[in-house]
């Protein structure tokens, strides 16, 4: 699982390149949440990461440098420790442009407090490298549609819903759209989230989700608990 709070489009297409194409499994289960569209913006802000959408090639070898990135994060962490516990603000000495180049895929995590454009034709660029980077290696990309709690519980769409869910469609990549599979079938879907307020889903919400997934798979000939990928 190569899945981390605050991704985007663009990230999850890196992670894909320095992760997946090493191992080359045999199924990916792209996973969509409603505000991952709005990521894009801010994502296109860096130079390395845009690197992965306009070079077909560019890898930083990450998957074989993890001893190097945890010796970075771990001094990365000791310098901003000391200098929160002497109350100082950090200063940009303490990343050096190595570190930036590893660390990258992590800090673009972090969101800033705009309402980013919609990237509809980079969305769809995104989609159609993963899809062929998966089928380079005779995988399938399956596109998995995750909903919020506004569009679970009040089936209100989200602004960008036909918007993704017609690109994929274009470019003939499998749907599993938990939405109608789970949401809409449900006769009280607000319990499937923690104390039925926003955010993400509780373990009965997962395992629903998890269920439609392996029954997907099933469907297509593939049997996720005998698989090794």
């Amino acid at each position: 699982n190569i899945g981390k709070s605050g991704n985007g489009p663009l990230i999850e297409l890196a992670a894909l390149k320095e992760y997946a194409e090493p191992i080359k499994p045999k199924i990916v289960l792209w996973q969509y949440f409603e505000n991952d569209f709005d990521n894009i913006q801010h994502e296109l802000s860096s130079s390395l990461l845009k690197k992965y959408l306009d070079e077909d090639d560019y890898s930083q070898n990450l998957i074989a440098r993890q001893d190097e990135i945890e010796r970075l994060l771990k001094n990365y962490f000791l310098e901003v420790s000391e200098s929160k516990n002497n109350r100082e603000i950090p200063s940009e000495k303490m990343m050096s442009n190595k570190l930036i180049n590893i660390m990258k895929l992590v800090n673009l995590r972090s969101s800033i407090n705009l309402t980013a454009r919609p990237e509809p034709a980079v969305f769809k660029n995104i989609l159609v490298k993963a899809k062929r980077l998966v089928s380079s290696w005779g995988g399938s990309l399956y596109f998995v549609y995750i909903p919020s709690m506004n569009s679970g519980v009040t089936n209100k769409y989200n602004l960008y819903r036909q918007t993704v869910l017609g690109t994929v469609t274009e470019l003939g990549i499998p749907i599993i759209d938990i939405q109608r599979e789970v949401f809409d079938l449900h006769p009280d879907p607000l319990s499937l989230f923690p104390f039925r307020n926003s955010g993400h889903y509780n373990a009965e919400g997962y395992q629903f989700i998890a269920e439609v997934i392996e029954d997907r798979l099933k469907k297509d000939g593939i049997n996720p608990l005998n698989s090794k990928n």
